[in-house]
């Protein structure tokens, strides 16, 4: 059971290493919950899958998949991998 209910008052100031290691669906859901709303993606980005288009991923050797949140003038980008076929949060940029 995942306890998601803290980051309702998150900030960017504030510790995201608690979101880490958390499946990106759980994360996502709980974020839009507590008032996040997704980042627009730009249009020449790619994203990582059709199931989460707001994915998107850099290219070359040290490219990035990442997604990002807002709420009010804070924004919130978090990086994602594919692990064991299941997308988790594995830190923030």
């Amino acid at each position: 059971m995942a306890r998601f209910y803290s980051w309702s008052g998150f900030t960017q100031a504030q510790d995201t290493s608690a979101l880490w290691g958390k499946k990106y669906a759980e994360v996502k859901s709980s974020l839009l919950a507590a008032g996040w709303v997704l980042a627009p993606v730009a249009e020449d980005e790619t994203p990582m899958t059709k199931d989460y288009p707001e994915i998107t991923c850099g290219s070359g050797a040290m490219a990035i998949c990442s997604v990002s949140f807002k709420r009010d003038k804070t924004t919130l980008a978090l990086v994602v991998e594919p692990i064991e076929n299941t997308l988790v949060v594995t830190g923030e940029y």
